[in-house]
């Protein structure tokens, strides 16, 4: 079977009239999915680009006479028993690595995928992705505080999750289609990333820091703009259920305004025109039972408080486990199924080791405009992040890769909206040069009796206190920015966001 799949727009704009898009948080490709066909072949003869037992990274270290040496440290299953001098060795599974969470910036990722901190900007060597294990020692000891207090063994950056572990992720990925050569924009954070998958284009920026707002227009202004030029049979919506507080707020008392990162990164959204384009998941779901979906959705996790479901290092992955399920269950059961393409990814790879380099070729999104932020071209993707895409007119156990030499990165779902709705124009020359998803659908007639139940994995939900990590400092700064009011570095600080984001919005 071909796995470097044409387009087919035809069959997007007559078979699909929603997209759907759940974006989560900082995980690689290899992480999450690395292992999915390691115990059976991929279906009709297909070829998975996963992990295989002779991966490994070096680390520096020093043997017990004070000699340095390389050590080889090989990729691993999270919780695979492990034997010494004949005992087994404890190694429990654990659902929070990597713990703490890894260095992820430009320069960090440099140094995990040319084991350099700088690398030539115009003719970079081939990556090797030989430097996560030493870079994740790098950055628990001299990185900033957002690393933890106290380092772990940075050899667990090599641990990665077993399909038994994400019987969600998994069950989808083995169900529809894994596009296991999906790469997130730019070798770097979060925010510009997300940027990219909104703009195509992060106005130079590379890091989240220290400009984290983006004022490029966004897919949801173009939909806005046919709309306004009478394309009255368009929609779009950004949903989530963040209340971005602590454990002390559980009666509601900083408010109840939902918070979405997508409005308060992209200044473009901000006009109170907007307001009712924004809502929560309950909505989501209510849309989904009633047959009213907007023509593009894009669901936003909990990034912090009570209910974080992100899956971010180093929160517990099984909440966003939880998260996938309650979603393809609402759109599973609505009347819009066989009409509504659902994508879930990630942002970014968030530190987590992958095997595959990302390549080059990448489109600058704005070639007229001056290097970027650390002189970056945006010549090259980013780390491999997982995708799955859900829809019943795809053939099950799709391993899709797009023809051509331009892989899908998260431009490709801003040009799978442009396509499937007949969009006139484009962003910027990177979503200009994207695949779409149109090659995913490679069915006459949608599946009707093997579509998958999945069932998520149960976890302890206990109260405590609440993890603060670099993207809730980030967001506190940058509402510090937009309201003149100082941003505590406690516990407090989701309180202030919730206080801060209502002021706003």
């Amino acid at each position: 079977m071909d796995q470097y799949l044409e387009p087919q727009p035809e069959k997007l704009q007559h078979f699909i009239q929603h997209v759907v898009v759940l974006m989560l948080e900082n995980r690689s490709f290899d992480n999450l999915l690395g292992w999915l066909y390691t115990d059976e072949a991929p279906p009709d003869g297909q070829h998975f680009e996963g992990l295989s037992w002779d991966l490994w990274n070096p680390l520096e270290n020093i043997d017990t006479d004070g000699i340095s040496f390389i050590e080889k440290v090989p990729i691993e299953k999270n919780g695979q028993v492990k034997k010494r001098w004949g005992k087994e060795i404890p190694n429990p599974v654990d659902f929070t690595l990597p713990d703490p969470d890894p260095g992820e910036g430009y320069k960090d990722t440099n140094h995990q995928l040319f084991q350099k901190y700088e690398v030539p900007l115009l003719y970079p060597p081939p990556p090797n992705n030989l430097g996560f294990v030493q870079n994740y020692q790098n950055a628990m000891l001299y990185g900033a505080f957002s690393f933890g207090d106290e380092p772990c063994n940075p050899r667990s950056i090599m641990k990665c999750y077993t399909p038994e572990q994400t019987p969600v992720l998994s069950e989808l990925a083995r169900s529809f289609a894994v596009c296991d050569h999906y790469h997130c924009s730019i070798p770097s954070q979060t925010i510009p990333n997300r940027d990219f998958v909104h703009a195509a284009t992060s106005l130079g920026r590379v890091n989240n820091k220290p400009d984290a707002p983006c004022d490029a227009k966004t897919i949801f202004n173009q939909i806005q703009d046919a709309i306004d030029a009478g394309r009255t049979e368009l929609s779009w919506g950004i949903f989530g259920n963040n209340l971005f507080k602590s454990e002390k707020d559980r009666e509601g008392e900083f408010g109840d305004k939902h918070f979405s990162l997508t409005r308060l990164m992209m200044t473009q959204l901000h006009g109170q025109e907007f307001d009712e384009n924004f809502g929560t998941l309950d909505e989501f779901a209510e849309r989904c039972h009633h047959g009213d979906l907007p023509s593009y959705s894009f669901l936003e996790p909990n990034y912090g408080g009570p209910g974080q479901n992100d899956q971010h290092p180093p929160s517990d992955i099984r909440p966003g486990e939880q998260l996938i399920a309650d979603i393809y269950n609402m759109i599973k059961q609505s009347p819009l199924f066989e009409q509504t393409l659902f994508i879930i990814t990630y942002d970014e790879h968030g530190g987590c080791y992958d095997h595959v380099p990302p390549p080059g070729g990448a489109k600058n999104p704005d070639p007229t405009n001056p290097p970027g932020q650390d002189g970056f071209l945006f010549n090259r993707f980013g780390v491999r992040v997982p995708c799955v895409v859900v829809n019943p007119f795809i053939k099950k156990g799709l391993i899709a890769r797009p023809k051509g030499y331009v892989p899908f990165d998260h431009t490709s779902i801003i040009k799978t909206v442009q396509t499937c709705f007949m969009l006139e124009g484009h962003l910027t020359e990177r979503d200009k040069a994207a695949p779409d998803f149109s090659c995913l659908l490679t069915l006459d007639m949608p599946r009707g009796d093997d579509i998958p139940d999945v069932k998520p994995l149960k976890w302890d939900v206990q109260a405590g206190e609440d993890s603060i990590n670099d993207l809730h400092r980030l967001i506190g700064e940058v509402l510090e920015n937009m309201t003149g009011k100082p941003a505590p570095n406690s516990s407090d600080l989701l309180e202030f966001i919730q206080i801060a984001y209502n002021e706003l919005f």
